[in-house]
C-alpha cells in the first residue's frame, strides 16, 4: 500500500519534553498534501490522527508488556480500507536497548473492555469518507525505553517523519 506525494523540502525538528515529532520532510502545499505532523499523518488514501497511548502488563496471551495506541482512521480513497491494513502500511515501532534496535511486533494481549470496540474498528471495511475510532497494539520488551514510531508514505514509501513514544506518559 502506497501513496504519491508532491515536491519537498525540509524543515526544522519540533520537540516537547514528553513526546518529539520530527518532520523530516515538509510537502508543498498542494491538494494532496502528503505529510506527518502533530500527531497527524496524511497520506493520498487516509488521514490517521494519533490520539493516545497505554501500556498494559503481560497477561496469560502475551508474555511482554503490550504498547495500545489509540487513533482516528479517515478513509480519504473512494475504496473501502481497513484502518489495520493502512497502520501497518505507513508505521513502523522500534525500541532501542544498549546493544540492539529492535522492531516491535503485534501484540497477542488481551485488552482492557474500553478497547473492544476499536480493535474491532480496526479490522473493518471502513467506507469512503467515514472516520472510526481504532487501535493499534505492539509487544514491548522495555517499559522504561521509549519507542520510535516512523511514518511512511507507505509500504517502501518516502519517510514522512518519527514520533517518541515516552511510555511512563500519555500522548
Amino acid at each position: 500500500m502506497t501513496a504519491c506525494g508532491s515536491d519537498s523540502e525540509s524543515k526544522e525538528t519540533k520537540s516537547d519534553d514528553h513526546n518529539k515529532t520530527e518532520t523530516v520532510k515538509e510537502q508543498k502545499k498542494e491538494k494532496s498534501d502528503v505529510y506527518f505532523e502533530d500527531d497527524v499523518l496524511k497520506i493520498d488514501m487516509a488521514t490517521i490522527k494519533l490520539t493516545g497511548s497505554e501500556v498494559i502488563p503481560p497477561d496469560s496471551s502475551e508474555d511482554k508488556s503490550t504498547l495500545i495506541i489509540s487513533y482516528e482512521f479517515t478513509n480519504d480513497s473512494d475504496d473501502v480500507l481497513q484502518p489495520f491494513d493502512v497502520f501497518l502500511a505507513c508505521f513502523e515501532l522500534t525500541q532501542e536497548t544498549d546493544v540492539a534496535v529492535i522492531d516491535l511486533d503485534v501484540s497477542m494481549a488481551d485488552f482492557p473492555e474500553k478497547y473492544n470496540e476499536m480493535k474491532e474498528m480496526a479490522s473493518t471495511d471502513i467506507k469512503p469518507g467515514a472516520t472510526v475510532k481504532a487501535e493499534m497494539d505492539y509487544a514491548i520488551d522495555d517499559t522504561t525505553e521509549p519507542v520510535k514510531m516512523t511514518a511512511t508514505q507507505g509500504v517502501a514509501g518516502d519517510k514522512l517523519g518519527t514520533k517518541h513514544i515516552i511510555l511512563n506518559n500519555r500522548f
